[in-house]
């Protein structure tokens, strides 16, 4: 015969406390999931903010460009030359750099294709034609100091 629920011995089987570990534990999983997630939120939102300053010219560009575009060098020179001779090889000096070979010229800092071609007394596609390497991305390009054909 079953016996009556009063009747019936009493003892702990364990399952209360069983339940309230797992809980406890998927709690703590969630949370560790949910830090994980924001770390790599910020992380992820970090990198976006620095690239979008360094595409936008956050640095100092001014300084940096300055050695690249006028980067001229003084040159001092001691001699027992008069004067008047020196200013005179000074002034060949230049107009050998301008045109150290006959037919090409060089490019001065802040020329693009069309100073350069407008210096040069030729059209700006006869200057492509002439300097196919200029033109390996698709645009012209050139650096100041290089020297360009133009004949």
């Amino acid at each position: 015969m079953a016996k009556e629920p009063w009747e019936e011995d009493i003892y702990d089987d364990g399952e209360e406390t069983l339940k309230r570990t797992s809980k406890l534990n998927g709690i703590k999983a969630d949370r560790l999931l949910t830090i994980l997630a924001i770390i790599f939120f910020v992380v992820v939102v970090a990198m976006v903010c620095l690239l979008i300053f360094l595409s936008t010219g956050g640095s100092n560009k001014s300084k940096q460009m300055s050695g690249f575009y006028n980067g001229e060098t003084k040159v001092e020179q001691k001699s027992s030359a008069p004067a008047a001779q020196t200013d005179q090889a000074a002034k060949d000096d230049s107009s050998k750099d301008e045109n150290s070979e006959e037919g090409t010229i060089t490019v001065q800092a802040g020329e693009g294709e069309a100073a350069i071609a407008a210096r040069a007394g030729i059209s700006i596609s006869q200057l492509e034609q002439l300097n196919p390497s200029h033109m390996s991305t698709g645009s012209w390009y050139a650096n100041p100091g290089d020297v360009v054909k133009i004949q």
